[in-house]
């Protein structure tokens, strides 16, 4: 009985092998799943129609990249599609009425500042309309959904901030404004549709170490800039802003330098808080709100690299999405 004890644990053991060595070896040979490269001062929206976070271009390793990559909220997908020239910090939106992404200007070099427009309808890319805004980058748009415009303020070119307000009714840009905030650039930018107001945070004048940064916040109704005088963040360019439509609040993230980066604050219209959390450490990271998980997400940015991890807030906590 003991021989034949052991030759059945033996013969199961061996199937036992044999039976876990395919998965075994499987798992080891598996290919990592695809991300996009960890460029920075990328360009990114949220497009609610398809229910997909698009992020295009930035700058990587010496070079200027032109792809499109999207993340369905599960996994990444490259596009195969031609689209816009590589470029750096580009300014994406999402224009919710006609169910598009548009994007405008950013700079690659030799060619310098670009000022093309271009809308992504599905997984397509086509250039629209001729004359706009100048050229120019490390700017911002918005969508104003109460009067169906897209907003752009300032950003820099030449090196030198700009301070001047462009409005896209879907056909045409018009320079609706001059006066406001002090020319800038690298600032953060959103449209709070609970009170109807474009609400615009911080900056620098000019991309270099020279200039200081900027803490005040200002306010667009569609006719005039009002500055705000409430205490916020402290200054700091290189920070993102989205609006919360579940919290009802202005969401800022990061910039700055040291413990800045990790901050997280709200403004509600009448006053920030500091989040009693901190966050990843990032500098110009791009911030969507996914209508679809009905969440706050943050995606790449850098701090002491450059990063392509996707986050998402939760409600007392930053959880990392992918990779």
């Amino acid at each position: 009985m003991d021989r034949e004890f052991q030759f059945v644990k033996h013969a199961t053991a061996v199937v036992f092998l044999c039976a876990v060595a395919p998965t075994i070896a499987f798992a080891q040979a598996a290919p990592p799943r695809p991300a996009p490269p960890a460029a920075y001062s990328v360009g990114a929206a949220y497009d609610s129609a398809r229910a997909r976070l698009v992020v295009f271009g930035g700058f990587l390793g010496g070079r200027y990249v032109g792809d499109t990559w999207e993340w369905d909220g599960a996994a990444w997908t490259k596009s195969e599609q031609p689209g816009p020239s590589a470029r750096n910090s580009p300014a994406l939106v999402y224009d919710e009425k006609r169910g598009r992404v548009l994007m405008f200007g950013g700079d690659a070099r030799p060619v310098g500042d670009l000022g093309d427009t271009w809308e992504r309808v599905g997984d397509k890319w086509r250039q629209i309309v001729g004359a706009g805004p100048t050229p120019r980058t490390t700017h911002v748009m918005v969508y104003d959904s109460r009067r169906d415009r897209v907003v752009l303020f300032g950003g820099v070119a030449g090196g030198e901030g700009l301070g001047d307000t462009w409005e896209f009714d879907g056909e045409h840009w018009t320079r609706v404004a001059t006066a406001g905030p002090s020319p800038r650039g690298l600032y953060a930018m959103t449209f709070d549709s609970r009170r109807g107001k474009t609400v615009l945070f911080g900056g620098t004048s000019a991309p270099r170490p020279d200039s200081p940064s900027l803490g005040d916040t200002w306010e667009w109704d569609g006719r005039r800039w009002t500055r705000v005088d409430v205490t916020g963040p402290s200054a700091r360019d290189h920070t993102q802003m989205v609006y919360d439509p579940v919290r009802r609040v202005v969401v800022l993230h990061g910039g700055g330098l040291d413990q800045a980066a990790t901050e997280t604050w709200t403004f509600d219209g009448r006053a920030w808080t500091r989040a009693n959390f901190t966050g990843p450490s990032r500098r110009y990271a791009k911030m969507v709100f996914d209508t679809r998980g009905k969440a706050v997400q943050l995606y790449g940015g850098f701090a002491e690299q450059p990063s392509n991890e996707l986050w998402q807030l939760g409600p007392a906590a930053w959880r990392r999405v992918a990779p």
